[in-house]
């Protein structure tokens, strides 16, 4: 696969992570998909709007545009103090540095008790609920609870990782650039100096090592966690609990959600539960409206330490291109579920994941073009750069920078279309055109040594060899979107639009491609293995012909692609040092997946019209469940409906604050002052969904399951009685 750069990979990563591919369903009818208009982009089209270039002349800055996900090595005492009257000590911080564990390799998590007791996300756990169910017990839709440590299930290749030490490399990884070292030997010199640190790290420690990049390239750290290597299943609601409401409700509030799941950590002989003396004691009542809470947690990545250019750049191409990918691919999916329900549950999880990514890229996209958010964007970059511009000592260092990343930004805006619509695997893949593209890319691989050979060799053949039934109709529904995409973004010569015939719609050309390939012929596909690349190249086979002009029209760009990457990663670096020039660690870094703690209050916000409260209750989960006619996504949960006449309707089962999060921060606890366990946070409301490049939305909110309601739920309504003690035990 063609490499999309640091940056684009760090927007892909949760994209990619929800749409893993599921077995493709049976065929139906084709899907039409109508022809895209628009021209490929033009050059000088990162200028920031005139309007929003005049309004930033009356935006008044908050400081804290840039968020405030703190680092633990850089806590603002100082801030908080004057913010909120709260001044921890280094021992609070500790504690609540080694009470949070990251889950996996995308969510957060927290210990709640002594015996190595964690609680996250359901829709965090559902690899584990989904891995560890049979077909007699389908624990993801129905709910799962252990009430002995030895009815646990053991959750495959999970891990939790807790944060032990922090150590500054910035030093030794600045040292391996050279004079006369082009950006790309650069960028290839300190991944490699990274990786001797992290080995010798383990080595020494025996602890799992990770070097980190924070402030964009401003300093470098190197990040040492105990792993917990055996995790297992505890408890888990039911799905319909879990994500009441469903993608309606999805980046939504008020919500009624109880998106929870208690999972264990245990020794390495997975025998004996681990003993983990740091963590949150659980605070039954919650949090109160007004009160000062902090998450911590591991922030995906944000983007607020970007430049205006690279602000356009997002704006413009990236975060449109990749919505009408996800637009063209829901289309089809949502087409064949509404042709065969029984087929389309069967997809439901997989269509979540995209629609949960669609929703949140139209939302980002939403303050991308929002004038006031851009206004704000501007105002802040003037004032950082008049600060630079005011010392000619910086000048003479980073003057140009700004200059250099619009240039860097306006190269990739013509060249992104291109290795994007021309990669077959990337988001909305054909099957068709998929296995031609497999195809060379095994037998590429067949003549490589085999020590030279990636991890996925073997399942890659397999999956050529045996890939189970390819679906017409899926594979004409994302090759005919994938064409009608092409025809917007790229130019008219390009090989994708060439690919229509005069007069073809693409849905037409596709029909043509698939009916005429023998990609779906089991004994051609093995024909041209054992042909090797002769084969493939002399292959007269369309789909394998389509491919190879792809393959060549990316090839003609991706040196110039890399290079604006490496050059990019070291203007980032320098911007990065000017800002430390300026700031110092006033500012807290732009999210990396590394443990931040972020400060906020219990606050309700103005909401069409009047007050979105600050948390809801369970009469809130029957009433709306009512009025719904208690249909999907609305239906009650089994354990709910049974509850009807026990549970107190009300006690809180969800809440909002201030707090700054993003996608991996679910799981993440909320805490109190005293380091109480108070809630997990779940979600983002739709008005936080701009702050990924600037945290400037006011009526922005993290969405939360509150703690009493969970009590109220393990108790009236699962009867968990030894969970809820477990919980209790360590609580004042």
């Amino acid at each position: 696969m063609t490499t999309i750069g640091v940056r684009h990979l760090a927007i892909l990563a949760a994209l990619l992570a929800g749409a893993c591919s599921s077995a493709p369903p049976p065929e139906t009818a084709p899907v039409p998909v109508p022809v895209a208009e628009m021209a490929p982009p033009p050059a000088g089209l990162l200028t920031a709007p005139q309007a929003a270039v005049d309004h930033a002349e009356m935006v008044e800055l908050t400081g804290t545009e840039m968020g405030t996900m703190w680092t633990f090595e850089n806590p603002p005492l100082d801030y908080w103090e004057e913010t909120y009257g709260f001044r921890p000590s280094s021992e609070w911080l500790e504690h609540v540095r080694l009470a949070s564990v990251r889950y996996g390799g995308g969510c957060s998590s927290s210990f709640v008790s002594a015996d190595g007791l964690v609680i996250t996300n359901n829709h965090c756990a559902r690899g584990c609920i989904d891995a560890v169910s049979t077909d007699e017990n389908d624990y993801l839709n129905d709910g799962f609870y252990a009430a002995t440590q030895g009815e646990e299930l053991v959750c495959p290749n999970l891990y939790l990782d807790q944060l032990i030490e922090i150590e500054d490399i910035t030093t030794e990884l600045r040292a391996v650039a050279q004079a006369g070292m082009s950006d790309t030997e650069i960028n290839a010199a300190r991944d490699a100096r990274g990786e001797e640190l992290t080995d010798a790290c383990a080595a020494d420690t025996g602890l799992e090592c990770q070097v980190v990049s924070l402030f964009h390239g401003g300093q470098y750290k190197l990040y040492k966690f105990h792993r917990y290597p055996t995790v297992k299943l505890v408890f888990t609601p039911e799905m319909q609990a879990a994500f009441f409401g469903g993608d309606p409700d999805n980046f939504t509030y008020p919500r009624y959600d109880l998106d929870i799941t208690f999972v264990r950590a245990y020794d390495e002989d997975g025998e004996s539960p681990a003993s983990t003396p740091h963590y949150f004691e659980w605070n039954p009542e919650g949090a109160s409206e007004g009160e000062l809470v902090f998450v911590t947690g591991n922030p995906g990545s944000t983007a607020r330490q970007i430049t205006l250019s690279q602000y356009m750049y997002q704006r413009e191409i990236w975060h449109p291109m990749l919505l009408d990918l996800f637009d063209q691919r829901l289309e089809v999916m949502h087409a064949i579920q509404a042709a065969d329900p029984e087929r389309g549950r069967a997809m439901q999880n997989q269509i979540f994941g995209f629609e949960n990514t669609q929703k949140l890229f139209r939302g980002q996209l939403g303050g991308l073009r929002d004038v006031e958010l851009t206004a704000r964007k501007i105002r802040w970059e003037n004032e950082f750069r008049a600060a630079v511009e005011a010392d000619p000592a910086l000048v003479a260092e980073f003057g140009d920078v700004w200059d250099n990343i619009a240039e860097i930004n306006e190269s990739m805006a013509q060249i992104a279309p291109t290795v994007v619509m021309n990669n077959p695997n990337l988001l909305n893949p054909s099957a068709h055109l998929q296995m031609a593209a497999q195809l060379g890319q095994y037998v590429q691989m067949v003549a490589m040594p085999e020590d030279q050979r990636p991890r996925n060799f073997d399942s890659m053949e397999a999956g050529i060899l045996d890939p189970g039934e390819m679906h017409m109709d899926q594979s004409l529904g994302m090759l005919a979107g994938r064409l009608a995409l092409a025809q917007k973004w790229l130019p008219a010569d390009a090989a994708l639009v060439q690919a229509l015939q005069p007069g073809e719609t693409p849905m037409d050309a596709a029909e043509r491609f698939i009916e005429s390939s023998q990609m779906g012929d089991a004994a051609y596909r093995q024909s041209l293995i054992d042909g090797g690349m002769e084969a493939i190249q002399a292959s007269t086979d369309p789909l394998i012909e389509l491919v190879r002009a792809m393959q060549a029209e990316q090839q003609g760009v991706i040196g110039a692609w890399q290079s604006a990457n490496a050059s990019e990663e070291v203007q980032n670096e320098r911007f990065a040092s000017a800002l430390f020039a300026v700031y110092g660690t006033d500012l807290p870094p732009d999210a990396t997946f590394t443990l931040r703690i972020t400060d906020g209050v219990v606050q309700r916000y103005q909401f069409n019209g009047t007050y979105a409260p600050a948390q809801t209750s369970i009469y809130g989960l029957y009433g709306r469940a009512e009025e719904f006619g208690n249909e999907m996504p609305w239906t009650l949960a089994p354990a709910f409906e049974e509850a009807r006449g026990t549970v107190d309707m009300a006690v809180p089962i969800n809440f909002v604050s201030t707090n700054d999060i993003t996608g991996g921060n679910s799981g993440s606890p909320v805490i109190d002052q005293e380091a109480r366990w108070v809630g997990i946070a779940f979600d983002g409301n739709v008005e936080s969904l701009p702050n990924e490049f600037l945290f400037a939305a006011p009526n922005g909110r993290t969405v939360s399951v509150h703690s009493a309601g969970i009590t109220e739920a393990l108790r009236s309504v699962y009867n968990a009685d030894e969970l809820l003690d477990e919980l209790l035990s360590g609580s004042n």
